[in-house]
């Protein structure tokens, strides 16, 4: 928003209507002009006049909460480009660890260039938050799809299942192991393209002597129990690209059964399960499962390494005869904020959504829940060996970020009513916005 947009709209009001109008439908009539977004609105009616710009960008929505920070909607306030901030908050920042699997985080993303992996632009600091910046997609993670769809169709399922290993083979190639392959981490778009998201327990064997895993504790878990190699649950430090394998494997089996591969028991138990007890065959709950695609998935999930596909390509390979471009149905995928008007005679981009190219950039548009099930927990009291017994993470509650020094004057100091205030407050982030577009140049 320019000062001439917040002008236009001011001369097109009634003349004194501004001061007896009510705050929220002030708020309305901006959102209907595109000046203003729903999350900017729900702040400022909260009484937030800062925290809207990071670096040189304008946050636009909050569209994913976990616990390893927030994931905000914005856009560049020169270049115009829509992009997923990932920040950790600083009281998560401050500690050694979670800090350094950030950094893991953007170095391993920054080593990877493929149409099947979330693509990361920067990493900066703003004070005490550190953030991310990746690019931006319209679309939804392949567990918000079944939740909301039910289990795949066979062909769907196999293809979303080989995009990922395809993805995978090209970090299999970069000496990287995901580790945490699950469908909360794995994202489609509106033409069917799936993406791996969140590469913060990405073990490189370039960095084969780093001691981040052993600083988390010596019996520690990384990963999710229900998608869980059992050789990871033994020693997380050594897994090879065949936990992936696994991994991928117990995603393709919740989307083709619509849920996990042992739906009941709790953390401990799925663990021990892992180890020696066999899911039931997709093919007996599902009779529409070819039979070749059903021993393709038995053999990713074999307990043994050695006994699983040992490349995801081979694991592609086997797939491919019953995959199916598959885009998710019309509605499925949530609509992005409306852009805000460009400068006069700037002609506004695109809106941003699918290419005719899997791998152009896009907008990662995440659920709330995106990091629900980051790791695993140990609330469950069945007895484990000690070589099962998992070392959580340090938790540190994870607070909405402060981008700037902001008070809270829901408390009028100079007499003005709230519309008053509110338009004061909107012209001064217009005069920064300018300022950032200025200094950019």
């Amino acid at each position: 928003m320019s000062p001439a947009d917040l002008a236009s709209f001011l001369a097109d009001q009634p003349a004194g209507e501004l001061e007896t109008l009510p705050p929220n439908a002030l708020l309305d009539r901006l959102m209907a002009a595109h000046l203003l977004t729903p999350y900017q609105a729900d702040r400022l009616a909260a009484g937030k006049y800062k925290g809207f710009l990071l670096g040189g960008y304008v946050i636009l929505d909050k569209i994913g909460t976990g616990g390893m920070g927030q994931v905000f909607l914005a856009e560049h306030a020169a270049m115009r480009r829509r992009v997923a901030i990932k920040v950790l908050p600083a009281p998560v920042a401050d500690d050694p660890v979670a800090r350094e699997r950030f950094h893991r985080e953007a170095r391993s993303a920054a080593a990877l260039d493929h149409p099947n992996i979330i693509r990361v632009f920067d990493m900066n600091r703003e004070g005490r938050l550190l953030y991310l910046v990746m690019e931006y997609l319209e679309g939804i993670t392949l567990l918000s799809l079944v939740s909301k769809v039910g289990k795949l169709s066979v062909a769907a399922a196999a293809d979303y299942a080989r995009q990922v290993a395809i993805g995978l083979q090209h970090a299999h190639e970069s000496g990287m192991v995901h580790r945490d392959i699950k469908p909360n981490n794995l994202l489609v778009d509106r033409l069917g393209v799936v993406r791996i998201l969140d590469l913060g327990l990405v073990r490189s064997l370039a960095d084969a002597d780093s001691k981040l895993t052993s600083q988390i504790g010596a019996n520690s878990i990384l990963g999710t129990a229900d998608y869980l190699a059992p050789e990871q649950a033994v020693d997380s430090s050594t897994v090879d690209i065949r936990a992936d394998v696994y991994g991928l494997g117990a995603t393709l089996y919740y989307l083709l059964a619509g849920h996990p591969l042992f739906p009941e028991g709790k953390t401990a138990q799925k663990l021990m399960w892992q180890q020696w007890k066999n899911p039931t065959l997709i093919t007996d709950l599902r009779p529409d499962v070819p039979a070749g695609l059903g021993h393709a998935l038995r053999k990713a999930l074999a307990k043994k390494p050695d006994d699983r596909f040992q490349t995801p390509q081979q694991f592609a390979d086997a797939l491919a005869p019953y995959a199916r471009v598959s885009a998710p149905a019309s509605g499925i995928i949530p609509a992005p904020p409306p852009r805000r008007p460009g400068p006069p005679g700037v002609v506004s981009p695109a809106p941003s959504g699918p290419s005719s190219s899997p791998g152009s950039s896009q907008v990662v548009q995440l659920p709330e829940n995106w990091n629900q099930q980051s790791e695993t927990s140990t609330q469950d009291q069945t007895p484990l060996p000690p070589s099962l017994i998992p070392s959580p993470e340090p938790v540190v509650a994870v607070e909405e970020p402060k981008f700037e020094d902001e008070s809270d004057p829901t408390v009028s100091k100079s007499g003005l009513g709230f519309p008053a205030r509110l338009l004061v407050g909107l012209l001064l982030l217009t005069v920064v916005i300018v300022a950032v577009i200025i200094a950019s140049r």
